[in-house]
């Protein structure tokens, strides 16, 4: 754990920075990490504050935002009870006013001995996936599934048509038909009130792909797909994250990545090149070519081409055709570019005969 916690780091401007408190983002420790820690300080702090003879009617936790039910003289001890577990966090308080309080994604209001919820998102003006963007039908179709499905599940029945008039608001300010939002609307409502299926759960296995989206051209493959069972998932390729985000942060240098399919030219022929694929870094892999070289071991085709030509290859021209993690997929890969380009190619035919079957099976999955 601590070998993983400890090792989160990116590079910037050609330096290496390591992050100094906290868990590394993105890792599956972190949240199960975090969630012990969070666990942690409260019991000690409600153990102190039982001490103190300061007891809470009520407390729940999501995450990091905590609901507290206790005496209005005594809220002020709780909060720095809580805030002595660690330094570096800081809990802040919302009290409630004239019985209401927000909640997460929730409006609470007290009445009588009651808690009444009415669904009140933190973007209720804001930005969600607009309807004219170039991105699958079907994202934008589950966009406005989830949010009325959530103002008809997080509200209660009172207010539920007060929820609905806000699903509706959002989706119309980010351009959704009008026809789009009443029908999302009676399908939910029929599916959660008025049928058995909403409390189903499917056990039939199904098949997934993902795919880049291409507009037009990917609603036709979904469909060819579909008559084999397969179910497509597709996902846009611009995205504000690829222009802006990926830009904060060095790319890892070409010879440093790892499951690539690569090619490597030959320095004497203008024509020929070598194609390999690998899951080590590429600089690595390099090396044991160099050393098939260096050892007379004809390994390789890039190997058998310079014992018998005598040519050198310019590994400083080397370039990744494809990064593929999945080491089939990858293989599928590094097959078919090397039978697109079988007249240029220096591979040894054993190697490609080797996984013909293999590339065949692969292509047609």
């Amino acid at each position: 754990m601590k070998t993983v916690l400890d090792a989160s780091f990116f590079q910037y401007e050609g330096k290496f920075y390591g992050q100094k408190a906290g868990v590394p983002i993105g890792s599956p420790l972190s949240p199960v990490v975090a969630n012990i820690i969070m666990e942690k300080l409260e019991n000690e702090a409600i153990a102190r504050l039982k001490q103190q003879n300061i007891s809470l009617r009520t407390y729940r936790r999501y995450v990091d935002d905590c609901f507290v039910v206790g005496k209005k003289e005594e809220i002020e001890k709780v909060v720095k009870e809580f805030n002595e577990g660690h330094e570096k966090i800081n809990f802040t308080i919302e009290n409630e006013i004239e019985g209401t309080l927000r909640f997460l994604d929730l409006t609470l209001i007290r009445k009588g001995g009651k808690i009444a919820k009415i669904w009140f998102p933190k973007q209720q003006y804001g930005r969600y996936l607009d309807y004219n963007s170039e991105s699958p039908h079907t994202h934008k179709v589950n966009t406005a599934i989830a949010l009325v499905d959530r103002a008809l599940k997080l509200t209660d029945v009172e207010s539920r048509i007060e929820s609905i008039k806000t699903a509706r608001k959002i989706l119309r300010n980010n351009n959704y038909p009008e026809a789009l939002i009443q029908r999302t609307l009676e399908r939910r409502v029929h599916l959660l009130y008025n049928t058995l299926q909403g409390n189903q759960k499917t056990e039939q296995p199904k098949k997934y792909v993902s795919l880049p989206y291409v507009p037009g051209l990917s609603e036709k493959v979904g469909k060819m797909l579909k008559n084999f069972d397969i179910t497509a998932s597709f996902k846009p390729s611009d995205k504000v994250e690829n222009v802006v985000f990926t830009k904060l942060k060095d790319a890892v240098p070409k010879m440093k990545q790892i499951n690539v399919v690569y090619s490597i030219p030959c320095g004497a022929c203008d024509d020929k090149h070598y194609i390999g694929q690998t899951s080590q870094t590429l600089e690595k892999r390099i090396g044991q070519h160099k050393n098939s070289i260096r050892t007379n071991t004809s390994a390789t085709g890039l190997t058998q081409h310079t014992l018998e030509h005598g040519h050198s290859f310019d590994f400083s021209r080397t370039r990744i055709l494809e990064r593929i993690n999945n080491n089939a997929s990858r293989l599928s890969a590094e097959m078919l570019h090397i039978k697109m380009n079988s007249k240029t190619t220096v591979n040894l035919q054993r190697e490609v005969n080797g996984f013909s079957n293999t590339y065949n099976n692969l292509a047609y999955n």
